[in-house]
């Protein structure tokens, strides 16, 4: 009876020691492929960061070349308005400042994104510089320098 037992429990644990060395050595295999699938994608993950340093470079390059001409108009386009601006009287100036804060307290209210916020108020700050810088130079044109005063005329009473 013994003998019956035990040839029903050989097979058994025969398949389960089979079972057993199938699923390490497929683990094993799973841990060789998930390396070698590290491996690989740490491969394509620094060869796509080299393509975007070498992308880098190269527009920094392009805008490094064209950064002259870029700097050339900008000072230009400057020149320009400031000419324009002093040509113009101080009424319209006044106009012009109090539309350009009144867009962008209004923009500002409604929430709108910053830049365009401050594109609204440059124009208003370069006009009242020109106003300002007008003021200023009259007034010191009013007054004379301290070395060209005229001397004060005192009569004295006393003679």
């Amino acid at each position: 009876m013994t003998s019956d037992v035990d040839d029903y429990v050989t097979p058994n644990r025969q398949i389960e020691e089979l079972n057993v060395a199938d699923q390490s050595r497929s683990t094993d295999t799973q841990v060789d492929e998930l390396s070698n699938g590290a491996r690989g994608m740490g491969t394509a993950v620094m060869s796509a960061t080299q393509d975007a340093a070498e992308a880098a470079r190269v527009t920094a390059q392009r805008a490094a070349e064209k950064l002259p001409d870029a700097v050339a108009g900008v000072q230009g386009a400057a020149t320009e308005t400031q000419r324009r601006l002093e040509q113009m009287d101080d009424h319209a100036l006044l106009i012009g400042t109090s539309f350009s804060l009144g867009l962008g307290v209004g923009l500002f209210l409604s929430g709108a994104n910053r830049f365009l916020i401050l594109g609204a108020l440059a124009p208003a700050g370069a006009m009242a510089l020109t106003m300002f810088g007008r003021q200023q130079a009259e007034s010191a044109g009013a007054t004379t320098p301290i070395g060209n005063r005229r001397p004060s005329r005192s009569t004295s009473s006393g003679e």
